[in-house]
């Protein structure tokens, strides 16, 4: 039986849950691909610490040993970040050899050029595990959808944030203590910014958009709502209005162009990402020929990750089998120029919090009015009048320039509080000339 070597750096979280997965079902993985996987070389930052290995593997401090040894092809990355994991990477891809890495962070920053650089060498960048982890959305969209024009991409892809917003809409709790239980579970880092911000899942779209569209594009330059504006109080209107919260990141075609948009939607009960809870992801994909299809699965974690990771090795393992004829399969990527944000359209909830006081509703009504922006329903309930008071209007379809312009407004105006907003609707998202 043939062999394959890999070099694999980093041992943490996913990286022992890979190394177990390919020890554990070494056998099996043997019999699928007709190659047996060899991983005599593991790189750490600190050696001296116990690690569980097998007896047919060497832990070593640091790359420099797998990035030297030209017996090992394939470097796996597996440590994180955008520092050493770019040099690592870089170094590999320089020297000719192939490299998977779940390192959503390193692709987004600086993707466009490592792309360029492996297939300028000639070899493979492969990345299933960085976006969804064992959802594979990338794959999917690489091959499965090979022979599709792919129109829009749909997606829950940040499980810290839907964990969050599910716990506050099935529990009741507030956003902190379902950050706290989300801490507590591990589904949120000590430092949850990157998720709760929308940041994380920029990041993510930003990288299914560019392989969708064959666009790079920049996640610095998307639409990015977080979802820590999100209250009680607006997820117990959204249910009466028949509506659950959903961290939605959306990415489509509008004239030509890519739309990216990352924020807290209001998505109707029935829709199909409504019913992915917790610290699941799910991605919905529009095409032309399939139409629309969904996947979805447990989005990080040390298991589902080394899944999507085992998958890329096994493609690798067969396209070395076949020859160096049979890649690279690196995308390329053009330049192109995002649809711009402020021209998104879609419906919307407002939501003003109000002072008791005569005139607040001709003072809502007509600045919308006047922006342009035709309402559908106003909603309102005093529980004390001694108190400022929700008013929820829900609004038609409007243009992004048109809800900010018309929010900024309002809130100078006397009565309204600075933390009045707006929330999405996602069943009317849509880019001038529609794609929804």
């Amino acid at each position: 039986m043939e062999r394959v070597r890999i070099g694999l750096v980093g041992l943490g979280t996913v990286g022992a849950s890979f190394y177990e997965l390919l020890t554990a079902n070494a056998d099996e993985i043997g019999r699928r691909l007709g190659v047996a996987i060899e991983v005599p070389v593991v790189a750490v930052r600190d050696p001296s610490r116990p690690r569980r290995v097998g007896p047919g593997t060497r832990v070593v401090g640091g790359p420099r040993e797998i990035l030297d040894d030209p017996t090992l092809p394939v470097v796996v990355e597996l440590v994180g970040g955008t520092g050493v994991a770019y040099e690592v990477v870089r170094e590999a891809l320089g020297r000719g050899k192939h490299v998977i890495t779940a390192n959503k962070a390193l692709l987004a920053a600086h993707g466009e050029e490592l792309f360029a650089l492996a297939r300028s060498k000639g070899v493979e960048l492969l990345f299933e595990a960085s976006v969804c982890g064992g959802i594979p959305i990338v794959k999917v969209l690489r091959e499965s959808l090979l022979g599709n024009r792919i129109d829009r991409i749909l997606g829950i892809v940040n499980g810290t944030s839907n964990f969050i917003l599910t716990r506050m809409s099935e529990e009741g709790l507030g956003y902190a203590e379902a950050l706290a239980e989300a801490q507590a579970k591990g589904f949120a880092e000590a430092d949850p910014a990157m998720d709760v911000s929308g940041a994380d899942a920029a990041q993510k779209i930003s990288l299914l958009a560019s392989l969708a569209f064959g666009t790079w594009v920049d996640w610095r330059a998307v639409l990015c709502e977080g979802i820590t504006a999100v209250t009680p109080r607006d997820i117990a209107f959204a249910r009466s209005a028949g509506y659950v919260f959903k961290p939605v990141a959306a990415a489509s075609r509008v004239e030509g162009r890519p739309l990216v948009t990352v924020y807290p939607a209001m998505v109707p009960v029935g829709h199909p990402l409504a019913t992915v809870r917790g610290e699941f992801n799910g991605v919905m994909v529009d095409s032309d020929f399939l139409g629309s299809s969904v996947y979805q699965g447990r989005g990080a974690g040390g298991r589902p990750t080394a899944s999507s990771l085992a998958s890329d090795l096994g493609d690798l393992a067969r396209i070395l089998a076949a020859g160096p004829a049979a890649y690279p399969r690196v995308p390329a990527f053009e330049r192109r120029e995002l649809f711009p944000a402020e021209r998104l359209r879609c419906r919307c909830c407002f939501h003003f919090v109000t002072a008791n006081r005569p005139g607040i509703w001709a003072l809502v009504t007509g600045t919308l009015a006047d922006n342009g922006i035709n309402i559908e329903s106003v909603h309102q309930k005093w529980e004390d009048r001694t108190l400022p008071s929700d008013l929820f209007v829900l609004v038609d379809e409007a243009e992004e320039g048109q809800l900010r312009r018309a929010l900024s407004q309002v809130i100078a105006s006397p009565g309204i509080s600075a933390e009045s907003r707006y929330f999405r609707i996602l069943d009317g998202e849509a880019g001038t000339g529609g794609n929804g």
